[in-house]
């Protein structure tokens, strides 16, 4: 999971770089265009990992990871009071994704095969197909994916600054903090308590 995330997000940060290096700076647009090319195939391979774990893989790694349950909603509707509140508001406790980023983890993933295949298809010098014109395609989605890249940093930071998990950490070195709550701590009419009377003794 790790090795698919960063493969494909320093691919598409020199893909976003490259890319308009060779739409905005004609002087280095050839040799931007090599390395734009070679990002093409460091994000190819972590597609093909990442869509190899979403049928195969186990655990957050599966597709089913990705689609919202009933219990999930209630936890998005926190998720998205905490980022409006810039923190204020509790976060929502999970075990792997966001449940609010969770469906949109799926979507972009998505938007990155589009993208990858319409710049396979270009490279082939073929620019329509089924009436769209791949080099506008290509634009669009990549200014989704910038969009998206900053969201996804911005709400990481959010998280390790104002909750209590650990989400940096976790995608750099595998480790995740998890608070847990001592019973000791809990509230008391959460206990359910028996008395002695009410313990029958037996015959």
């Amino acid at each position: 999971m790790r090795l698919a995330h960063w493969l494909v997000a320093l691919s598409v940060i020199a893909l976003i770089a490259t890319g308009w290096l060779v739409k905005l700076a004609p002087s280095v647009a050839d040799s931007a265009s090599d390395y734009h090319d070679l990002a093409g195939i460091g994000l190819t391979l972590g597609l093909i990992l990442r869509v190899w774990l979403l049928f195969f893989g186990t655990g957050p790694a599966h597709w089913k990871a990705l689609i919202p349950v009933r219990a999930d909603f209630p936890k998005m509707g926190m998720m998205l009071r905490f980022y409006l509140t810039m923190g204020k508001s509790p976060q929502p406790k999970w075990y792997a994704h966001n449940p609010l980023w969770a469906p949109v983890y799926l979507l972009v993933l998505i938007i990155l095969v589009v993208q990858a295949l319409t710049g396979l298809l270009m490279e082939t010098h073929t620019v329509v197909m089924w009436g769209f014109y791949l080099p506008s395609v290509h634009d669009v989605w990549s200014t989704v994916i910038l969009v998206f890249a900053c969201l996804h940093v911005i709400a990481v930071v959010l998280h390790d600054a104002k909750g209590t998990a650990a989400d940096v950490s976790a995608m750099i070195n595998g480790h995740r903090i998890f608070i847990v709550e001592d019973a000791d701590t809990m509230p008391t009419q959460n206990i359910q308590t028996i008395s002695l009377e009410q313990i029958r003794k037996p015959r």
